[in-house]
């Protein structure tokens, strides 16, 4: 049986100023029909501020009519463990959306001042060993730099374990620059625990996996999850990508519910260990989808892996799971070495093989990867 009624899928935007087109906010939701499903509407939002308004209204509709929602957002939920606890003193995932919530400017007309509260983190939770890097040209802050700094080599790390599962992943800690997500992060974070903390029908919401655990068994009616589009290939389209991106997962999703595959989804990642587990769901994360590669074997006609992309300009993208597992203190990517616990994960990803960037993926300050 479904989990859910209507899926909403989300490619959230960090932009600075109203916008709309390409790589702006674009939103979809499908609804179930019988045994399959319909798009309900695809919309460009020009603004968090009005997508969170109508956000609102999805949720309030779905409650009202007693409907199951689950709404994916393409931005990360969480931060490396230890992230918490140096922001706020505790390992608690909730503590620390409430402290970004707090420090987050975010108004109307998409203004904000994460790379200020970015900076400030740097200089004074992060001192001398700086998580945060990435920001405008043009402007210049005094605790953040437009280059990467070596990686971190004590928690938090620059890599949650999610997303060393997740070919082309970014560390969150970028928050400028093509391909970058740390700035969605932060400004998402802001938005949805405030969402949480003021909405009318904040007690009918759940978010996975921290309020559920790794469990496909909902007291709450909507469920908020971190997706990660790019596990879905596109088919070629004259349409802007992100309307295709969110159209393709919202329709993805939407099968796997309606052939059980959803559910396993939502289930313990199989590689995990019972630490991870614990990290994963009291402050990490994990991305829907991510670690269950077995399940697109299962019936579906949808991978939940792209295949592949030819190079383009600047070759075939060198090993980027490897730079992944540089991260992890002890690892060694050498042949028949054995890793340490620590690097178990780490070590998993590099049995998957890396895609190609598309092209002005990384500009010429970004590199990719860290380097140990």
């Amino acid at each position: 049986m479904p989990l859910f009624d209507r899926i909403l899928i989300v490619d959230w935007s960090g932009a600075g100023q109203p916008v709309t087109g390409k790589n702006s906010l674009w939103a979809c939701l499908a609804r179930r029909e019988g045994d399959g499903h319909a798009i309900e509407w695809i919309e460009n939002f020009s603004t968090r501020h009005v997508f969170m308004q109508r956000l609102n209204t999805v949720v309030a509709s779905a409650v009202t009519r007693g409907e199951r929602l689950l709404c994916g957002f393409d931005f990360a939920f969480g931060y490396p463990a230890g992230t918490a606890e140096r922001l706020t003193g505790k390992s608690d995932w909730r503590t620390l959306w409430r402290r970004i919530a707090s420090e987050i400017e975010d108004g109307p007309d998409n203004r904000n001042n994460r790379f200020e509260v970015a900076s400030r983190w740097n200089a004074t939770h992060f001192a001398g060993e700086p998580r945060f890097w990435g920001r405008p040209h043009q402007h210049v802050y005094p605790d953040l730099s437009d280059r990467k700094p070596a990686a971190p080599q004590t928690a938090p790390l620059a890599f949650r374990k999610s997303e060393l599962f997740a070919k082309g992943a970014k560390s969150i800690w970028q928050l400028s620059y093509n391909g970058s997500v740390g700035s969605q992060t932060l400004l998402g974070i802001a938005r949805l625990s405030r969402f949480l903390d003021e909405s009318h029908y904040c007690d009918q919401v759940a978010v996975w996996p921290f309020e559920t655990g790794f469990s496909a068994s909902f007291e709450k009616p909507v469920v908020f999850a971190e997706i990660y589009p790019s596990l879905f290939p596109l088919a070629a389209s004259d349409e802007v990508k992100d309307a295709v991106q969110v159209r393709t997962v919202a329709e993805a999703f939407s099968r796997f519910d309606a052939d059980g595959r959803l559910s396993a989804l939502l289930a313990r990642p199989p590689m995990l260990s019972d630490e991870e587990v614990t990290a994963s769901t009291t402050e990490e994360g994990w991305v829907l989808g991510i670690g269950h590669r077995a399940l697109e074997f299962a019936g579906g006609d949808t991978p939940l892996w792209p295949a592949g992309h030819l190079p383009h300009k600047g070759g075939e993208r060198t090993a980027a799971c490897a730079d992944l597992a540089s991260d992890v203190p002890n690892s060694s990517m050498t042949s028949g070495t054995s890793f340490s616990d620590s690097a178990v994960v780490a070590e998993a990803a590099t049995r998957h093989t890396p895609l190609s960037p598309l092209v002005g993926e990384m500009s010429q300050r970004d590199r990719g990867g860290y380097s140990a």
